[in-house]
Order: structure tokens, then sequence, then C-alpha cells
């Protein structure tokens, strides 16, 4: 009776095992792989935790039951019942072998303190983090689990791959997991690791046609658990990551993360998988490009924005009727990537309030710059992203109505620089015209926001006067974009003689040719700012 019961509970057990380790745990760690690359996704395990943590102690009690049964069977000499009871046991340690195997996950993937919100880029000789978790939190098991990480663990494409880097840590990492932290976890949090290239290639390799952002590599973690007869070689895998030797490589290695992320969704990874990149779909690449802009800015593109991009990036040819996008063409030669990368920037360090409210159109070309603001009142503007800057550069346009035309101005784009000196709020505020320093043209930001109902909560506080002294305030100030209609020529009598004395009491505000500087015309010449 008590062995049919055992039947039927293993039988519940094998479900459940084969649910978690085939479905929900490659579930959850897609979703850190999407998270990892900014993707809102949830990665909590608790979840995860607590059902490795019962079904874990119930193959364990399981186990125990068993063993009492076949010792009564071999204290009352009964070699009827004698062989049920091992193969029942054989088929317990089957499911909690499978189990465990599976246990140890990395918790947080590697990443360096620098780069939070792009993990799994490393810099030779800087320190990284990783943190793995062994999932069957049972008092069994503390103390027994000691993980160590080895980089590049058993890879084929070390040796397949001709003249890709190798590397080593630089140090002995191996940590039992910590049984005190606040949630109880049996966790290990590798603090302090941080690798160096091995110098000597392999006899016969040469230089890889692989760039260095374009090599994966991973680090895994690796332990041995002993129990009860029990005998478990455990591995956990970091997600592929990037080994860089400058921080100028960092833009091209996270579009290497991106994309190898978005492609290579199940284990184990293809870390060749730059020897011959798979193109992404629109639908693929917008989504882990709003992403960017959501993790830096707290605001992905809406639907607007991404038509603008995706008319940058991708080519609808008849030879590419699908408009897929291929790695070389996002990622190499001045790429558009590089330009995308130098805004998120830009965002991250001068922006993100603007971008989060959504003041900041941002990817609007000039020609739909156009469309929006000439019908708009006089002094309507809009903030966009220059399209010439790939450091990343925010300008805004803004419209006049003069003489019954409508005239769309566009102001030299403020770098990051720029931005240091002064914040974009300021900058608004304080823009003038050199031909009226008295009137602002910029009254409303796109569509109807008067300009200090937007910025108003922005604009740097003044600081209390010197005593003796005048307060002053940095002032934007511009040339007029645009030519004034010329007057229409005036003939008026005047004697030659008088018309001498006047040259001769006024000589100084005539130009050499004769004219007076007042009625020289305007020069057509581009917004400049003055400090």
């Amino acid at each position: 009776m008590m062995l049919q019961q055992i039947v039927n509970i293993l039988n519940q057990a094998e479900q459940i095992v084969a649910a978690l380790t085939d479905v929900e745990l490659p579930e959850w760690k897609r979703r850190q792989q999407l998270a990892c690359i900014g993707g809102p996704v949830d990665t909590s395990l608790d979840h995860l935790e607590e059902w490795f943590t019962a079904v874990a102690d119930v193959l364990i009690q399981v186990n125990q039951e068993l063993q009492k049964l076949q010792d009564q069977s071999k204290k009352y000499n009964s070699p009827d019942a004698s062989s049920f009871p091992g193969e029942t046991e054989n088929f317990t340690l089957s499911l909690l072998t499978k189990l465990l195997a599976n246990a140890l996950v990395v918790e947080k993937q590697p990443v360096m303190s620098s780069l939070p919100q792009r993990p799994l880029i490393l810099k030779t000789g800087v320190r990284f983090t990783a943190a793995v978790r062994f999932l069957a939190n049972l008092p069994e098991f503390k103390c027994r689990v000691k993980v160590k990480p080895v980089f590049d663990k058993d890879v084929e494409e070390t040796t397949a791959v001709h003249g890709l880097r190798h590397f080593a840590f630089n140090r002995d990492n191996s940590k039992v997991l910590d049984v005190d932290r606040p949630d109880g976890g049996l966790v290990a949090e590798f603090a302090h690791m941080s690798l160096k290239e091995s110098k000597t290639r392999p006899r016969g390799s040469c230089e890889s046609r692989l760039g260095v952002t374009e090599e994966l590599h991973v680090i895994k973690f690796v332990t041995e658990l002993q129990f009860a007869g029990l005998s478990c070689n455990i591995e956990a895998s970091s997600l592929p990551v990037v080994v860089i030797s400058s921080t100028s490589q960092i833009p091209s290695a996270w579009a290497s993360v991106m994309w190898c992320n978005m492609l290579s969704t199940s284990e184990p990874r293809n870390l060749s998988l730059f020897v011959d990149p798979p193109p992404l779909t629109w639908q693929q690449l917008s989504q882990v490009l709003s992403w960017q802009f959501l993790s830096v800015g707290q605001r992905g593109l809406d639907e607007d924005q991404l038509s603008m991009l995706r008319d940058k990036i991708v080519d609808f040819s008849t030879d590419n009727p699908d408009g897929i996008i291929h790695w070389d063409k996002f990622s190499k030669n001045e790429s558009v990537w590089i330009w995308i990368d130098g805004i998120l920037d830009l965002i991250k360090r001068h922006l993100v309030d603007l971008w989060q409210d959504g003041y900041i159109m941002g990817f609007v070309s000039r020609k739909t710059t156009w469309d929006l603001l000439k019908e708009k009142p006089t002094g309507t503007f809009l903030i966009r992203f220059s399209e010439s800057s790939k450091e990343g550069a925010v300008t805004f346009s803004f419209v006049e109505h003069s003489n019954g035309e409508n005239n769309v101005h566009a102001v030299e784009p403020y770098t990051k620089k720029d931005l240091l000196a002064q914040s974009l709020p300021d900058s608004i505020d304080s823009y003038r015209m050199k031909e009226d320093l008295t009137r602002n043209p910029l009254l409303y930001l796109y569509p109807d926001i008067h300009r200090d109902t937007a910025f108003g909560r922005y604009y740097s506080t003044e600081k209390a006067p010197i005593t003796g002294y005048v307060t002053r305030r940095r002032v934007q100030v511009a040339d007029y974009p645009t030519p004034p209609p010329s007057p229409p020529p005036v003939r008026m009598d005047i004697d030659p003689d008088a018309e001498q004395v006047i040259q001769e009491l006024f000589h100084d505000i005539y130009d050499s040719c004769g004219s007076p500087v007042w009625l020289t015309s305007y020069q057509d010449t581009p917004l400049t700012q003055y400090f």
C-alpha cells in the first residue's frame, strides 16, 4: 500500500520535474536574456526556487522511505519485495539528479560596475561581478556546494574559430554558497573577478576574421554535489559575453550583445554566431531599440519615432522586400547604431527628465518637422535629435510667419559640451534673436504647451547676488536666420550739397561704398550661439 502511494507521488513528481527543467526554467532564462538587453520583464526567481525546493524535499523524503523499506525487506529476507523498492529508489534518484543538475542558475549575469545597464561586456583587467543561486534551498545542501567559475570551459569555438583570443581569470574565484543572506537563499556572489588575455596563441592559429567585439565567450560555474550516496556534476553557463580592451569598443560590443540575445534563444549558445550572422526583422530590431531608450530614459520609442528610424535603417528594395536588417549594415562603417548610441548617451547625461516627460520628439525628419510646424502659430517649436552628429546632439526648430510666408528655422545643434555649460531648458528659456534681445521667439512646445509650463521646473534657480555686484545671466543669442523682405526703393529729392554735408557730419555710419549701415541687407547666415 505504501509503495503504491510512493509510486503515485513519483509519477506526479516526474511531471513537475519535467515542467520545471524543460519549460519553466528555459522560459525564465529567456526572460533574463531580454532583461539584459533592456526588456521590461520579470526575472524574479522566487517562484522557481519555491518549486525546486519543494520537489527536492519530497524526493529526498521518498528516497529515505524507500531505503527504510529496503532495510525491512533485507531484515525479513523477503526476496519478492526487495527488487521493487530498489528500482523505485533508482527512479527517485534519477529524478532528483535531473532536478539538482538544473538547480544552479546565473542569477546576475557578468557586469562591470561602470556599465550597470550594459551587462555581458567585460574589459580586460577591470573587475566585474556575477552571482549564482542554487534553487533547491534545503538545509541539507548548506555549506556543501562550492562553485568555481571557469572561462570558456569546453567551448568548441576556441579551436574551431581561427585566431580567437583566449582569456583566463587573474585569480581563483571559488566560493561556497552563502547561507547568511537576508533572503536566506543559497547564493554565491563573485564580486572581484577580472580577466587577462593569454598572449600565446595555439600553434597554427592566425588572426581571426571576426572583429574583437564579435567574439563571444562564456563563463561556466561548476560544482560537484555529493549527497546521500548521490554524486552530481552541476554546471551553469553565463550568457555570451564580449571582452574588450578599450572603452571605445563599448558601442560595438553592445550591438553584438543585443544581436546575439535576440537570435540565440536556447542552450547551448551559438558562440560562432558572427561568423555568419543571421539578419533581424524590423519587428525584432525595433523592439530592442525601444528598450534601450526605456532603460536609459524610462521611456520607450513611440510608433512615430520608430517609423523615422525604420526609414533610416531599413532598405525596402526589390532585393529586400521583407525589409530585413543585416548585421554589417546595422553595426559597421559609421553605422546608424553609432548615431543612436550617441543619442542614448546624450539622454543619459543631460536629457533624462525631458525625455521621460515626453517633451523631446527626438526622431523626426526635417520634412516632417516642416509639415508639423508650418500651420502652427508663430513661436511653436519642437525638439529633435541632430541627424548629422555621430556623438549625439539635440536641436530645436521653430516656426515664424512673416509677410504671408511660413519659415521653419533649425537652430545649430547643442552638443554634450554645450549642455554641460548650460542645460537645454535654460538654453531655451534664454534664447534670443540678435535683432530683438527683449523677446524670446520660442513660445509653445509642439503642439501647444507653453514654454514655461513644459520647462519651468527645470530652469536653474537664480543665485543670490554677491554684495556689491550686479547679477549676470547667460543668454543664447542667434543671428536672424532668414533675410527680411527688402524695402521698396525710395527716391527723395535732396540737394546734392546738403547730401555732402550729411556725409561729412555722419561719415562713421557710412560704409566704404558710401551706403548707410542701416540700409545694408541682412545676410542669410546660420543660427549661431553667442555666450
